[in-house]
């Protein structure tokens, strides 16, 4: 709106059509909307409220479409009342625009309330809002729970817009029977109640009463750990991620709200160990810490080991064993005796030095164990003929070693690659043999095996081995002679010549270099040749296939003809 201006006609006659209402009623909230129509479009029309002139804004909205122009106060309050003029040429309409405070009235109850039991340890509310609700006013719904024997109503849970909620036995405190009601809330009030039609039976969770608390203990004492509940329900205990069962070692108990474990003899390794307990729905854990005895030792190699023990009698005499005998001073044992004070001190401790140390004095026995850590070389044996290992192809493979001890690891490598377990590849371990199982040997089997353990390895040279074959099959049962290079074969443990019918063969198990040359299979002055050559572990051939000769004598192969002896078959295979 600009400044009071007062309402002179212009010169131009306007008339209007349809003119303002003398008055218009509007609830606080609500738009005010003023419509005229006038003669003529394009007419240059103006409007005023209480004297000044309006301009379009986000409250104030002027329209025009052709001879009708429009006029609406968005969202009015009560300091909008007043009048409102239009004016177009000589002509003007008004009317005076009362803003009404709005009568606003509490929520009505929910509707169509329903109650869905049939579901473990819970129920699912859900209800409608009343046909008649105004929608202009944000309203909640309440819900509420009553034990049944009481006579106390107590929240449960709000919803915003949901017209459902589900309750859960976890919510409530105790276990027993629940009825539950509704209402609906907004500025202006709040419905009455709705009550559900059926009562359910609901169970709280576990809670924890007590927590977990950390232990502190010194090594070879028990530990104990104990978290209380609010309900009886079954729980489990974990070390580290792993399940814990009653045992020996550990004791696991259960009174009634109550769960406890007992960790028995504890030692150095469970120090800074996790222990959890878990319920329904309940977790808890807590460290447990293990300070090492002044009885128990454990040193590096090279470090000095200090034992000593305190004696009522400064004049009273002791005694130091290691493993049940005596010790006496050497140049890397030192026995002292200051006052009260009886000491032994080892200067530089070795593998050796492990064991239990114990000081005696009239009958009195003070114990002490200890363990020299150090890095463990385990010494692997391999038998001679287990360093080179040759097999043919889809034979099994086992290569053996041997370890000193029996928790010695071992790892596989084959040409520099550490073996991983397979379909074809086991590797096993049964005492202090480690082996390594090649189920059905290929040719890229072949290579460098290696086992190491610690600072030890052991080489393996494997190769795989393949088989050259030639065969014939002749028209008719005549007698062959076979011959290499002009040699006549002849048959031995590595070379088999064998016939079966028509068939007449040729087979090198264990095909090498040497066996490369010029094979003849010679029958009755009819000759077939073969050039084979073996060129590492690939097998080649001057014939790669086979062949068929006809009774007119002409070969048949990759479709070209060559002309040849009397007809028969020919194979070559590797």
């Amino acid at each position: 709106m600009e400044g009071r201006v007062s309402l002179s006609w212009p010169s131009k006659v306007g008339t209007i059509v349809k003119k303002l209402p003398r008055k218009l009623d509007v609830l606080e909230g609500e738009n005010a909307v003023f419509c005229v129509e006038v003669e003529e479009e394009n007419m240059d029309v103006h409007w005023f409220k209480d004297g000044l002139k309006l301009r379009e804004s986000h409250q104030t909205i002027l329209k025009s479409f052709g001879k009708t122009h429009i006029l609406v106060f968005v969202n009015v309050c009560h300091g909008d009342t007043g009048v409102v003029t239009f004016v177009v040429g000589r002509s003007k309409t008004s009317s005076r625009l009362r803003v009404k405070a709005a009568r606003h009235s509490p929520p009505i109850c929910p509707v169509g309330v329903e109650m869905d039991v049939d579901r473990p340890n819970s129920v699912l509310l859900s209800w409608e809002p009343a046909p008649t609700s105004q929608t202009t006013t944000r309203s909640v719904y309440v819900l509420e729970r009553q034990e049944v024997g009481s006579q106390d109503w107590l929240r449960c849970a709000t919803c915003d817009t949901a017209t459902s909620a589900e309750v859960m036995g976890d919510s409530v405190p105790c276990e027993g029977d629940y009825r539950f009601r509704v209402c609906c809330i907004n500025k202006y009030g709040r419905s009455g109640h709705v009550e559900f039609p059926k009562v359910v039976h609901l169970v709280p969770g576990p809670k924890i009463s007590t927590p977990l608390q950390g232990c502190e203990v010194t090594e070879g004492e028990d530990a104990l750990f104990s978290i209380d509940l609010s309900v009886m329900v079954t729980g489990t205990w974990f070390l580290n991620s792993t399940q814990l069962q009653d045992s020996q070692r550990y004791s696991i108990q259960q009174a009634k709200t109550q769960h406890s474990l007992v960790i028995h003899s504890t030692k150095v390794e469970d120090h800074e160990a996790e222990l959890t307990f878990i319920a329904n729905g309940v977790r808890d854990s807590a460290v447990l810490q293990v300070q090492e005895s002044d009885s128990n030792k454990r040193v590096e190699t090279g470090d000095p080991v200090v034992l000593y023990c305190e004696v009522s009698n400064p004049s009273a005499r002791v005694g130091w064993f290691k493993d049940g005998v005596e010790l006496q001073v050497t140049d890397g044992l030192n026995i002292q005796s200051e006052g009260n004070m009886r000491r032994i001190v080892i200067q530089s401790a070795e593998f050796t030095d492990s064991g239990v140390y114990t000081c005696e004095t009239m009958g009195d026995i003070i114990k002490f164990n200890v363990e020299v850590e150090g890095e463990l070389l385990y010494v692997i044996e391999v038998p001679e003929e287990e360093l080179q290992k040759s097999a043919m192809e889809l034979d099994p493979v086992v290569l053996t070693c041997e370890v000193s001890r029996e928790d010695a690891n071992a790892t596989w490598y084959k040409d520099g690659v550490e073996v991983q377990a397979s379909d074809n590849i086991t590797i096993q371990t049964e005492g202090t043999m480690r082996r390594l199982i090649i189920r059905c040997a290929e040719t890229s089997d072949a290579g460098t095996y290696s086992c190491q353990s610690g600072d030890n390895t052991y080489m393996f040279s494997y190769k795989t081995l393949m088989m050259m074959q030639t065969s014939i099959l002749l028209s008719w049962c005549g007698k062959v002679h076979w011959f290499k290079d002009g040699l006549q074969v002849l048959e031995t443990e590595n070379v088999q010549l064998t016939s079966e019918g028509p068939y007449r063969r040729l087979t090198v198990l264990c095909g090498s270099a040497e066996d490369s040359g010029e094979y003849v299979c010679d029958t009755d002055g009819d000759s077939v040749f073969f050039q084979v050559t073996i060129t590492g572990k690939i097998l080649q051939g001057s014939i790669p296939g086979s062949f068929v000769v006809s009774r007119s004598g002409i070969v048949s192969f990759f479709g070209v003809s060559y002309q040849t002896n009397p007809s028969f078959l020919h194979y070559y295979t590797i």
